[in-house]
């Protein structure tokens, strides 16, 4: 569960405007301040989420990932990803799952514990401008034009 931050504003073809075009601004003060993840917390008392493990992604994704990404199902989805430990807030999808993989098949409490140190650091020094602006192509739209 999470915050609706975009509309559902579409083209002239029927089809779905881009990201950046349907954020709302509240949408945007959302993303900004993390609270979009708040309802998130519903998902890990109901224990359908982890506090840390990779971002549930589009089934429809499936079909896209190697087979040395497939490795980001051996947890379950959580709410603070295993890219945080990183600080690359303009990720690109071959990091962020080589991350996910990577964190499936070296899962330890240390690595727990220097993830939540990473998140609550960065949240204290909120280190960019606007976290809510980046966007990138959906990965099933990217890797089908390479």
């Amino acid at each position: 569960m999470k915050f609706r931050t975009m509309t559902n504003a579409k083209d002239a073809e029927g089809k779905l405007l881009p990201d950046n075009e349907r954020l709302t601004k509240f949408g945007r003060f959302l993303r900004n301040s993390s609270l979009d993840e708040l309802p998130e917390l519903l998902n890990i008392i109901k224990g359908d989420m982890a506090v840390i493990g990779p971002r549930p992604l589009y089934p429809r994704y499936n079909a896209f990932y190697t087979e040395y990404e497939r490795n980001r199902f051996k947890v379950r989805g959580g709410l603070i990803p295993p890219e945080s430990l990183y600080h690359d807030s303009f990720l690109t999808w071959d990091k962020q799952l080589q991350y996910e993989a990577d964190y499936a098949l070296n899962l330890s409490l240390k690595l727990d514990a220097m993830l939540l140190i990473s998140v609550f650091t960065t949240m204290l020094r909120r280190n960019k401008e606007d976290y809510g602006a980046y966007t990138r192509k959906p990965l099933d739209v990217e890797r089908s034009s390479q």
